[in-house]
């Protein structure tokens, strides 16, 4: 899982060009997780 950074923060501004990464166990979830990750940031750059 990912998440905004700046939720994680209380001062203002900090964590705005951040995500934070959840950990998780099952190696299968990661990989879709990162090829999803992929997709989104590629069309992000569009």
């Amino acid at each position: 899982m990912m998440a905004p950074a700046a939720g994680f923060y209380a001062t203002k501004g900090l964590g705005k060009n951040e995500v934070r990464f959840a950990y998780v166990l099952n190696c299968e979830d990661i990989n879709n997780a990162m090829d999803c990750l992929e997709v989104a940031l590629t069309q992000y750059k569009k």
